[in-house]
């Protein structure tokens, strides 16, 4: 398959999911008080930390992809396990169950299932590009801390359901900083 092809499909499917993520942000039409901005400020916040998720994972996924030269079946169809968990953020995350209720364990624990199945889903997509390119060794530091990191999440919301947010700052944090292996030609 052709790699333009590819990357343009995920671009497209990772833009809705960022544009449907501020669709379950609802502004009160009948209160323009501040009292009611604080209100849904958990909503706001979470959508902020699940856009920047979106966005790192945007931009890892294009420094994966510009040292492949073209895309063959598996890399298609593991790219395809991890946009269907992508696309389940909005479902589980921020602004529509947890950004509702920041205190509900359950909610936060869905998150951290969606996050760290995101996890695995990419160290899938990586393996598949290694077995073409192994320049790229490097991501697997970045993407077994990351999944501790949400592991560890997993069992603290139990306890503290707002943490998620905390260790999800901290994953963005993570996969941010990690080094990228220039593009040559």
């Amino acid at each position: 398959m052709n790699k333009e092809r590819f990357e343009a499909f995920t671009d497209a499917v990772i833009a809705i999911i960022m544009t449907i993520l501020v669709l379950d942000i609802h502004l009160p039409t009948d209160d323009h008080s501040m009292r009611a901005i604080i209100a849904i400020a958990p909503s706001f916040l979470a959508y902020i930390v699940s856009f920047t998720i979106l966005a790192v994972m945007w931009v890892n996924h294009h420094n994966l992809f510009l040292h492949v030269k073209t895309v063959n079946h598996k890399i298609l169809y593991t790219n395809i396990f991890l946009l269907f968990w992508a696309t389940l953020l909005p479902a589980t995350t921020a602004t529509a169950w947890f950004g509702s209720d920041i205190y509900s364990s359950t909610a936060a624990w869905l998150y951290a299932v969606n996050v760290i199945v995101y996890n695995i889903s990419f160290s899938m997509v990586r393996n598949e590009v290694l077995k073409i390119n192994d320049r790229l060794k490097h991501l697997y530091i970045t993407e077994i801390a990351s999944l501790i990191l949400n592991i560890i999440a997993l069992f603290i919301v139990f306890f503290w359901p707002p943490f998620i947010m905390i260790s999800l700052l901290m994953d963005i944090l993570l996969w941010s900083i990690q080094p990228v292996v220039r593009h040559k030609g």
